[in-house]
């Protein structure tokens, strides 16, 4: 009897996870071009601004009032500052959710949130 129970427990736990895992909000991965890298970015939604926006041929920060022009070469933005500094920014991830980048030339790892439209 007992047997029976515990695999009826199972089975319920089982059927739980599966519907839970259906209702989950699933990030979609992108592919990498200028259309789908549009957007806003930042961290937390509810404290803080978004961190810069890109469009088709800048990178805004409004905390700045600052636009910088950039090319995507592949899986790489490289932006170009009034002074002809370079950077370079090597997209790790982008979904319809989130953008995660590694730049180069600072080596550092960074994850935003993309801002609802």
């Amino acid at each position: 009897m007992t047997k029976i129970k515990t695999m009826k427990l199972i089975s319920l736990i089982l059927i739980a996870f599966i519907l839970f895992s259906f209702t989950q909000d699933k990030e979609e991965k992108l592919e990498i071009n200028v259309k789908n890298l549009c957007g806003a970015y930042g961290g937390d939604e509810e404290t803080e601004n978004a961190h810069f926006g890109i469009y088709e041929d800048v990178i805004y920060y409004p905390d700045a009032d600052l636009e910088l022009k950039y090319e995507l070469r592949k899986d790489t933005i490289i932006t170009i500052d009034s002074e002809k500094n370079i950077g370079k920014w090597l997209i790790l991830k982008l979904t319809t959710d989130s953008l995660v980048f590694y730049d180069i030339n600072y080596d550092l790892k960074t994850s935003l949130n993309r801002r609802k439209k």
